[in-house]
């Protein structure tokens, strides 16, 4: 099979960093996105007017504002740098209480790098031992504090509705198998037509490679002001670390989503507002975050 280039953006250099492992990857899911968005044919998902979304983050800055580095980040799955250097699109992470649960047991528990060495493997998860993801979601539940001392978490309500290119592997199945059926895969997108189209589809959601999944958020990015689309939605898929199993659903019939809302860098959403039925807008445990969200949803 040829090397497979983008049809829409050749580029004469790479930069290859981060999680982007493969540029060929991410070339054939942003040409399979860019066209698909054009045509009105690629899932969408809206988060309504009203609907409540929480965020995690630890330091001073503004809850609704845009991480300042996150254009330029070579870690983020939906946001940071093009492969051919330039400054990307930042982006504001936000979820349902699943899905923000998920996020923070992973960022607190998989080890970090530290100066020019690779992150150590999660935890697996051994018969007869115990399971240190269950544990600490249980304890965040029963009132723990989050492991940093500046981590607080925050409950905004969408001021308008928003929508949100679908990466839920749910959504994304029956998009890719018509993609296969057609034939236009194999034509346009040079997909080998043995290749299982489970692979296609596994590889957005994939926790060790994102460039099927920031091939597809950069189509999004680029084509968003003919589309409308705020950014790119997904499940959770931050149970990866002991048993990979996160089971439990807490308040939450969504079953996890996380949104990455696309915006430059320090800049605010304004698209999230405080909610006004709730007392506090911030709380310093996840059991307060629960109750509060809990309260809401009895009085609505």
């Amino acid at each position: 099979m040829p090397f497979y280039q983008s049809q829409y953006q050749p580029r004469r250099q790479t930069t290859v960093m981060g999680k982007i492992a493969d540029v060929e990857r991410y070339d054939r899911f942003y040409d399979i996105a860019y066209d698909a968005l054009r045509l009105g044919r690629f899932p969408q998902l809206v988060l309504p007017a009203g609907r409540l979304v929480v965020r995690a983050m630890k330091g001073p800055y503004d809850a609704r504002g845009i991480p300042p580095s996150s254009s330029v980040s070579t870690e983020n799955r939906f946001s940071g740098l093009r492969l051919d250097g330039r400054a990307g699109q930042g982006a504001l992470y936000v979820g349902t209480i699943d899905g923000v649960l998920r996020e923070h047991a992973h960022y607190s528990l998989v080890p970090k790098r530290t100066g020019l060495q690779s992150a150590a493997p999660p935890r697996m998860w051994k018969p007869g031992a115990s399971d240190n993801t269950s544990t600490f979601i249980q304890s965040q539940k029963a009132g723990a504090p989050p492991p940093s001392a500046t981590s607080k978490f925050y409950i905004f309500r969408v001021a308008r509705s928003l929508r949100f290119a679908d990466l839920r592997l749910t959504s994304l199945a029956p998009f890719m198998t018509q993609l296969r059926v057609t034939g236009e895969g194999a034509e346009r997108y040079q997909i080998a037509k043995e290749s299982p189209v489970d692979f296609q589809i596994s590889a957005v959601g994939t926790a060790v490679d994102y460039s099927a999944s920031r091939g597809i958020a950069d189509a999004v990015f680029d084509q968003r002001a003919s589309t409308g689309h705020a950014g790119v939605c997904a499940l959770s898929s931050r149970a990866d670390t002991d048993s990979g199993l996160v089971v439990g659903s807490d308040l939450d019939p969504t079953g996890g989503l996380v949104f990455a809302i696309f915006g430059q860098d320090s800049t605010t959403v304004s698209a999230l507002v405080p909610p006004k039925d709730s007392a506090q807008a911030s709380f310093n445990t996840y059991a307060e975050l629960r109750k509060a969200i809990q309260d809401s949803s009895s009085s609505g």
